[in-house]
């Protein structure tokens, strides 16, 4: 079981804040609703700020380790449906599309990888080429989180690659599937502005074709976004759970993990 090293991190949003997500959210208690999401005031002050968390998986000789941090918002802290993913895909085989050939590794991209703890992962455990995709904000850490799993990955025989890929970008997506095969599509807790439901669902419709199979972790707190991405996204893909966390101390929910597969046209073998 991967486990990660504890952190204490201080939480802080604005009454304005709260009351705009009130109304959507499930929670009775807005102020767990993101816990290690926000950063304090405290922590914003401090640029230089960075956590360390390591990710010890069954097998690997040395804990995957990535660097956030919390003073440059939301796409550079983990959130919690990554250790859930990076902990179930390894030890589930079943839930992995086939190898594109014996002895060859599978290609997976990560949508909205954050800090990559989860595309580093697998890479690592599978192991798999994993790209790692976000905006280019989020590059730079990506790829410092790439350097310090170097080792490892060589050890594993997994590899990885940074690229920026705005969801629904057209161009960036022609861009990103001009470079690399991928089999398998990845994700964790990025359903959460419902702005960006649309655009998630394009660039899922553009990559998960055929075969490719999507796994998505997902921790549920915006019932109108979910409601949204998931009505949205049942019209195109076969959508099945394979796997629940119990809730997470305070949360009402626990993080989900879910199976998508391009959905078969009537008649169609």
């Amino acid at each position: 079981m991967a486990a990660a090293d504890p952190v204490v991190a201080d939480t802080a949003a604005s009454a304005s804040t709260f009351a705009a997500i009130s109304s959507d959210s499930e929670s009775d208690d807005l102020h767990l609703l993101l816990p290690n999401l926000l950063p304090s005031a405290a922590a914003a002050s401090k640029s230089d700020a960075q956590l360390l968390h390591h990710f010890h998986l069954p097998d690997l000789p040395s804990p995957v380790t990535v660097r956030t941090l919390p003073s440059l918002g939301l796409t550079f802290q983990l959130w919690p449906s990554a250790t859930t993913l990076l902990r179930v895909l390894p030890a589930s085989p079943h839930l992995l599309p086939p190898a594109p050939a014996p002895g060859s590794p599978l290609g997976i991209l990560e949508l909205g990888s954050g800090t990559g703890a989860a595309g580093l992962s697998l890479a690592a455990a599978l192991p798999a080429h994993a790209v790692l995709s976000d905006l280019p904000a989020a590059l730079p850490n990506l790829r410092h989180n790439a350097d310090l799993n170097a080792p490892l990955l060589d050890a594993r025989g997994g590899s990885v690659s940074v690229v920026p890929l705005p969801w629904g970008d057209a161009a960036a997506m022609e861009a990103v599937a001009a470079v690399s095969r991928f089999d398998l599509v990845v994700a964790s807790d990025v359903v959460y502005y419902e702005a960006l439901v649309d655009p998630l669902i394009e660039t899922l419709r553009f990559f998960v074709k055929g075969e490719v199979v999507f796994v998505m972790a997902h921790m549920r707190r915006w019932k109108r976004t979910d409601k949204k991405f998931f009505a949205k996204a049942r019209k195109v893909f076969d959508v099945e759970v394979v796997h629940e966390d119990p809730p997470l101390e305070g949360w009402r929910h626990g993080p989900v993990v879910y199976r998508f597969t391009e959905k078969k046209q009537h008649g169609k073998k």
